[in-house]
This record gives C-alpha cells, structure tokens and sequence, in this order.
C-alpha cells in the first residue's frame, strides 16, 4: 500500500491496449483462482488507498464477488493521515469507487503527534493500529492488502541489507495469520506485476493516484527498487527473487515444526506457569532449533510476543550450553540450569504481574490464564473481596508452600493465587499447592492456562539496523 498517495494521474500517454509492449491486465478466470480461498471466509477488510494497487484490488474483488455470487461482507478501509492537504480529497476518492461498487467504506484518521524520523514506518504502523481497531468492531476475519511481485521483491532486498536470516529473508506469505497487531493478512495479488495490476485499471480506464514519496530517493524503498532494476539487467528478476524467498519459506517452516516438536515432546510445563526441559536434549538440538525454542519458551512464559535481538538470543544459548550452572535473564524471562535441567520461568522484575481486586464473573489474568466463576454458583458462594495475583505479591508466607518437586523455588513467584483481604489464601489446582489457608476454590471457580497463541514465534524475531535477525 502506498504510504501518502498524491492527486489522481492520467494513464501514460501514447499507450494502447492492442500495444504488445505493454503487460495485460488480469483476466476473469486468473481473479477468479486469486481470490478462491475467499470462499471459506465471510467477513473481510479491505486495504485501499487509492494507489494502483490497491484500486485494483478493490475493482477486481468487487468484480470477483459479483461474478461468483459470494456473500460475505466486506468493508473497504482508507486511512487520512492527514500528511497533506490533499490526502482528505483522496480517501474520498476512494469512498466514491467503493460507493459506486456497492462496498461499504470507513475512513480512518490518524490523530497525534507525528516523528520526525522514519515517518513512512510512524505511518505504516499506525495503519495497521487503526484498521484492526475497526476489525475488531466489525469481526471482520482478515485484512486483504494488495502487496505485488515487486513489493516481494524489495522486501527482501530490504531484509537482506540489514543481514536477516531465514525468517527475514522468507519475506510476505500470500496468506499470514499473526501479521502486524495480529491481523490475518491475505495477499492474493503476490506473485503478481505491478505493471498488470496498472494496465487492469487502464484496461477500465480507472485513473488513480501516485505516491510522490515513489521517487524521492530519501526513502530506502525507492533506492531499492532502483536496484532490482539493475538486477534485473543481470538477469536476476523480481520473479527469481520471490522463488528465492518461497524456498526460504519452505525452509524457515521446516525448522518451526522442528522446534513444534522439541516443545511438545521435550517441554514440560507446570499448570502454575514455569517450563523445564532436560538439559542433554537441549543441547542436542541444533542451534537454530534452539534459538527458536527459547523465543517460544520466552512467549510462553510472559504471555507476550517476544522480539529478542539474536545477539541476546545467542549469547542466552551459550550461555545455557557452556557447561556450568547459572541464572540469565532476556525479554521478561529468567533461565536456569541445574545439573541435568533447564528451567524457565516469568522474572517478576520491578513490576510484578497485577493483581485483581474482587474476583467475579470471568476475565483473563496476565495474559496467562483464564478465570471464570462457575455457572451454578450463587452469587454468595464467591468468597467476599476475592482477589487474584501473583505468588511474590500474595500475603502467603514461603513456609506455607508445598514447594513441587524438581522445580526452583523462584520459579513460582509469578505463579497465580486467590487470597481475600483478610488474607485467607485458597488451594486452586492451576496454581501452586497450598499447605495452610482455606479449602479449594475449585468448586466456584474455574482458572486455567491459555492455550499458546503466536502459530510461529520466529517470525517476530527483531531484524534490527546492523544486527541480524533469525
């Protein structure tokens, strides 16, 4: 998507369509298998800012969705970020082609203090804030964007100049479940010329809008593209770059069922929150299941998606491969070794995990469990003042724990308990055993661990200036 796309343009003079010079548009039966895994979805975005591209890919789905008869919703999103004085004239233009395609249309607004630096990237980020703000309101299931062969391309050329690895380097997927604010990206155009999606709109003589930053050769993306031009004269095509990173793909999802498969047979994972795993096996592994392993033992842990620079990553590593034992800490998670474990556990750090005053109903606790009352409990069985925090903020005492068996002390302090103001403590089985306090509170209320959710931590991995990512 163009980032500040400027006032409408003529298609190139001295063009015509019977030109063999010039690339075809895309016919029906080709839209037609682009936007087939539609199908099974019902309710989707769509990214248009008036750019070629993405005007193409607001036409062609409408056409696509008349065509086939298909009956979901869709909402085309456009986003004023209020740039230039022309930008509010734009996104209407773009509410008119909706209009007019019997879409319905939301212009979005960017509010707010503006960086001085890196204001592509301010305004990429806030769109994709703004968009899933407005998917969540609507349910929508996925966000269609109209990245192309040659954003492909410059993605990975962009990657590669700041030493990415696999991840990096595998570049877009044409169908992405955890993209930017955990929006579900589709991307049925990426195998696709820019120079097609153009002569689509000129074939229906569509007029769009330029993105005057496309030739400011201040910005990364436009001194890259001038590159893959040159590349291409040495006959290494955006074309040959995509397989590259379609290999790479296959590559990176090979090593993630790998690390799948170590944290499912060799993880185990106390119902209070901590990790172990032996620490032969570990160091079995290869290295980049390894570093991969502890991103998603870190993710797991926290609660959080993690970006850990590989330079942390890999200094962690040797450090829990050296031979000897000690503690280290990375991303809100604290690691040790012992003789034959490798334990991982929540750092309580400065700010420990919050805790809830009167506990009722149902709610998520630290992004890492879930508490529901029971359904057929009467409102005055729930133990008056219930409250739900951490180990190391509760009122117990360390001598009242039941400490398990194989596990450091340390491990649980940011493990979940119930307590009242008058510091009665309660048993709960997803929290540590209790040797004082009151009875279960299993009979009036539920807590339980929430599933894992990041599909493939690597993919967030930091690529950083200068430091590569994994």
């Amino acid at each position: 998507m163009p980032n500040v796309p400027d006032t409408p343009v003529e298609p190139q003079s001295g063009l015509t369509l019977d030109d063999k010079t010039r690339p075809c548009g895309l016919p029906a039966d080709e839209a037609n298998g682009l936007f087939q895994p539609l199908n099974s979805l019902s309710n989707l975005a769509l990214a248009v800012s008036g750019g070629a591209d993405s005007l193409a890919l607001l036409v062609l789905f409408s056409e696509w969705r008349q065509r086939t008869g298909w009956r979901g919703q869709a909402e085309v999103l456009t986003v004023d970020h209020g740039l230039r004085a022309e930008s509010a004239e734009e996104v209407l233009a773009v509410q008119q082609h909706a209009d007019e395609r019997g879409l319905a249309c939301s212009i979005l607004h960017w509010h707010g203090p503006r960086p001085l630096r890196n204001i592509q990237a301010a305004a990429r980020d806030a769109r994709y804030r703004l968009m899933a703000d407005r998917m969540r309101r609507t349910g929508a299931q996925a966000l269609l964007v109209a990245h192309h062969l040659g954003d492909q391309a410059e993605t990975f050329l962009d990657r590669l100049t700041r030493g990415s690895g696999i991840s990096g380097l595998s570049a877009m997927a044409a169908d992405e479940p955890n993209g930017p604010e955990g929006l579900r990206l589709i991307r049925p155009f990426l195998g696709i010329p820019r120079e097609r999606l153009e002569a689509t709109l000129v074939e229906r003589g569509l007029h769009w809008a330029s993105d005057p930053s496309n030739g400011d050769a201040k910005y990364k993306r436009t001194r890259l593209r001038r590159i893959l031009e040159l590349l291409e004269q040495e006959g290494l095509s955006a074309e040959k770059i995509a397989a590259t990173a379609g290999r790479l793909r296959s590559a990176r999802e090979a090593i993630d069922a790998a690390v799948e498969v170590a944290f499912r047979s060799g993880v185990e994972e106390h119902g209070a929150g901590p990790l172990r795993l032996s620490l032969a096996a570990y160091r079995d592994l290869s290295q980049e299941v390894r570093l991969r392993l502890l991103v998603r033992m870190i993710a797991r842990v926290s609660g959080q998606r993690v970006r850990p620079r590989l330079t942390k990553l890999s200094a962690l590593d040797q450090g829990l491969t050296d031979g000897r034992t000690a503690r280290h800490t990375l991303s809100g998670a604290l690691f040790e070794t012992g003789e034959n474990w490798l334990w991982c556990w929540k750092e309580p750090g400065r700010t420990p995990p919050e805790t809830l005053a009167s506990v009722c109903g149902e709610g998520i606790w630290d992004e890492r469990y879930r508490y529901r009352a029971r359904g057929d409990v009467e409102p005055g069985g729930m133990p008056a003042g219930l409250m739900l925090g951490p180990l190391c903020a509760s009122p117990l005492q360390r001598g009242d724990v039941d400490w398990p068996e194989g596990w450091p002390k340390d491990a649980f302090a940011c493990s979940p308990v119930f307590w009242t103001a008058e510091d009665h403590v309660f048993r709960h089985g997803a929290s540590v055993d209790l040797t004082g306090g009151e009875t279960g509170l299993e009979a009036v209320m539920d807590l339980v661990r929430l599933p894992f959710g990041h599909k493939s931590v690597s993919n967030y991995v930091d690529e950083g200036d200068g430091e590569a990512d994994i």
